[in-house]
This record gives C-alpha cells, structure tokens and sequence, in this order.
C-alpha cells in the first residue's frame, strides 16, 4: 500500500512538471516563434541601414553584449510580417536584458492593431524622433523572455538605443517607475510640452503594480549618424 501511494505520489509530481513545461514552451510557442520573425526583421532593417559599414557605433558601455549583433545590406527588404499593419519605424535595443525588437508606427488603427497582437509599437502616430519625444509600448508577457517581460529588470544607468534613418539614439535609463495607465497618457504620451530628448518604455505592471503601467525613461545621450 505505502509503495503505491508512493507511485502515485511521484506520478502526480512527474504529471505537474509535465504541465509546467507545457505551459511555459509548449502553449507560447506560437509566440516565441513571433517573436523571432520580428527580431529577424529587426535585424534585417539595421544590416540593411549599416550596410557594408564596420558597426563602430556601438554603445561604449557594455560593448560585450553587443558582440551578438549582425550587420548587413539594404535591398528592399518588407519588415512588416504579413500579420502585422503600418512600417517599423526604428528598432529598440536594451541590451542589459536582451531586448531588440522592430518599433512599429502607422496610423492610429494600424498601431492599436498591433498592439492588439502583441507587437511593440510606437504610443501615437506623431512622433518625430529628434524632434519630439517618444513613447513605445509593448506587452508585458507572463513568460520569460516573451515581449517586454524583462523590462522590469532594467537598472537606473543601463542604456538602450533606437536606430532608424536619423541615425542612432542613445539614452540612459534616468528613471523607472509604476503611474496609473491615465497618468501616463496625460503627463507622458500626449504631452508634447516634454524634452525631445525623452524617451519613455511602457508596459503594463505585475505584482503590487499590477494595475499601473511600468515606465522605463531614458534622457539622450548621443546621436550618432549611420
């Protein structure tokens, strides 16, 4: 009798691990897979900007983790997946947690559609880097590595870039912090009284701020042309 209650009790543990590892990989595949086709073309829109160019423009700071990086050459690549609607704009990269991921924009319809579908977006269709702030926006998945997860281990002093045809923009992180969604679209998305210099990460909040966004604000440090 103790030997079977035994079995059942490794059975059911064996059962619930099975689970786990289901949910974690198996449920999200879709996702992950995604994920990767957007990388892939975030990756192709900045070979296609750098070209043939040695990539010296790398962040000064943590230069090893920017070892992984490919770069490569323009030949009217389409970087919207055939899901998606409007034009990646530029492409967010955070090193520190290994976030690099295409920044799409478009009409307000197109933007809402996408963010809809989980991908990360530009927070209005207005925005002019170097001329205005910027907001982005992106999902805070409940799976490691998915979307913006990992925005909530971002420190004060890491730095992350956007790069696009101006050139590459690079910001040191200044602040982070969790506001009320309303708060965030008054005092930060719609407020074009703020720093051009100022670019805001949105995503939504776990745990005690659950139910605020989590904003990660970096201040410009340098822009560099391509």
């Amino acid at each position: 009798m103790n030997r079977l209650k035994r079995f059942m009790q490794w059975l059911w543990s064996v059962s619930l691990i099975l689970i786990g590892i289901y949910v974690l990989f198996f449920s999200n595949r879709e996702a992950f897979q995604r994920q990767e086709i957007e990388q892939s073309l975030a990756d192709f829109y900045l070979e296609d900007l750098y070209g043939e160019k040695d990539s010296s423009t790398e962040l000064e700071k943590n230069e090893e983790e920017w070892e992984d990086n490919v770069w490569y050459v323009r030949d009217g690549i389409r970087y919207t997946p055939d899901y998606a609607k409007g034009f990646l704009e530029c492409v967010l990269e955070i090193p520190s947690v290994k976030i690099r991921r295409g920044v799409y924009s478009g009409t307000w319809e197109e933007i809402q559609h996408n963010l809809d579908i989980w991908m990360v977006t530009a927070a209005r269709p207005d925005y002019e880097l170097g001329k205005t702030h910027y907001c982005i926006y992106g999902h805070n998945h409940t799976v490691q590595n998915l979307s913006f997860n990992r925005l909530k281990d971002v420190k004060k002093g890491e730095l992350f870039k956007l790069t696009c045809e101006k050139g590459i923009f690079i910001y040191e992180v200044s602040e982070i912090f969790a506001w009320w969604r309303e708060e965030v679209t008054e005092k930060l998305v719609d407020n074009f009284n703020l720093s051009a210099n100022e670019c805001y990460i949105i995503t939504c909040g776990r745990g005690e701020n659950r139910y605020k966004d989590l904003v990660v604000k970096g201040i410009l440090q340098s822009k560099k042309e391509i």
